[in-house]
């Protein structure tokens, strides 16, 4: 199962063993968003490079793919993002939708259910809260609109981030 790892602004940049570790329980692809950069992609040397130029001052999300739906490459990795809304998205879960052809559970969310809702109303709106309470079961949540991070869903708080999950932990020893 993917792993979302959420650094507030203000808080350090996770140690490079802990982005590994991450990486190594989750190898299909992996990705980060700030509000001012952006990484999808399919390695740990190039997203730690991004981490390296990231700007404390500003919130990050960063995502590691275990593939369920849709095939290993770049365009399947975490963020999906929506022009219309200027919103980010990333998953972890898996999601009783059908996935559009090789989209992930994750995108085809996202673009047919999630995006239309922030669009039409905003990513405060009840009407979002009611469609990712439509859909997200287990699973959970993260986007980012600007500086504005809204998590849904239960995340675990380590290191002064929030995770998805923990179980990347086994990875670091």
């Amino acid at each position: 199962m993917c792993v979302i790892a959420y650094i507030p602004k203000g808080t350090q940049t996770l140690p490079t063993e802990i982005v590994r570790a991450m990486f190594k329980a989750n190898p299909h692809g992996c990705g980060l968003v700030t509000p001012t950069d952006h990484y999808k992609g399919m390695s740990l040397n190039s997203i730690l490079r991004h981490l390296k130029k990231r700007d404390i001052s500003q919130p990050c999300l960063m995502h590691f793919r275990l593939a369920t739906h849709g095939s290993i490459k770049r365009a399947n990795c975490h963020p999906f993002y929506d022009e219309k809304s200027q919103t980010w998205f990333m998953h972890n879960g898996i999601l009783d939708i059908i996935p559009k052809g090789d989209m992930t559970d994750s995108e085809t969310a996202f673009r047919e259910i999630l995006a239309p809702q922030i669009q039409a109303h905003s990513l405060d709106s009840d009407d979002l809260r009611y469609a990712v309470h439509c859909i997200i079961g287990g699973s959970k949540f993260a986007f980012m609109q600007g500086e504005k991070v809204r998590l849904c869903g239960h995340y675990e708080q380590w290191f002064g981030c929030l995770f998805s999950n923990l179980r990347f932990r086994f990875w670091l020893y």
